[in-house]
């Protein structure tokens, strides 16, 4: 087996951060990560190189937010993977590792929402996944689509007509009709049927 897949038990305070590390998790994200390492005990090995400097001691290329956890979770050791890195390569794995990423389908992320939400609520998905309590609400809701409010029927549909004369025209003739008439839309079907300019509905 390539040495650089073998798991290894190193102490979190022999894991240093490197200091060109850029990415930084939201303080959300990062307490549904610990919630998921607290409950389940999983999570990717941290990624190290032999620290340039420190003998005996590793420099951390991806995993600083999962070693602060497990810190804080009382954890002494960090399962991790030791791979053989120059400075430049360090460079170019913390502005790759740490930032790529795919993006999920819609139609299997809510295939797989629904999935888990056979064995765990809401609340507890949404303390574990990436969305809130209201997104894993809009996501789950099996209830059928609400119905349209009824139609208007035909005989109840307002008219609809269309005048066919020059802009500055037709704005100074609505002008005068709003002016003489109280209902504009009356006087204005009227203009056009005693004209023969409109064409109905």
């Amino acid at each position: 087996m390539n040495d650089a897949h073998v798991i290894h038990w190193i102490e979190l305070v022999k894991l240093h951060a490197h200091p060109a590390n850029a990415n930084v998790m939201a303080a959300g994200a990062l307490r549904k990560l610990s919630r998921h390492i607290e409950k389940t005990g999983r999570y990717e090995p941290l990624l190290v190189r032999p620290h340039p400097e420190i003998g005996g001691e590793y420099q951390l290329i991806n995993g600083h937010h999962r070693k602060r956890i497990l810190e804080g979770l009382g954890h002494g050791q960090a399962a991790c993977l030791v791979w053989e890195l120059d400075d430049a390569q360090s460079l170019l794995m913390l502005a790759t590792v740490n930032r790529l990423a795919g993006r999920d389908v819609p139609g299997k992320r809510l295939a797989l929402v629904r999935e888990l939400d056979q064995t765990a609520g809401v609340g507890d998905l949404a303390m574990l996944l990436p969305e809130d309590d209201r997104t894993l609400r809009k996501l789950l809701y099996r209830g059928p689509p609400p119905l349209p409010a009824a139609a208007s029927l035909p005989a109840e549909m307002p008219e609809a007509f269309t005048v066919f004369l020059p802009g500055e025209e037709k704005r100074r003739l609505v002008a005068e009709l709003k002016r003489t008439n109280g209902d504009v839309a009356a006087a204005l079907l009227s203009w056009c049927r005693e004209r023969g300019n409109a064409m109905g509905r």
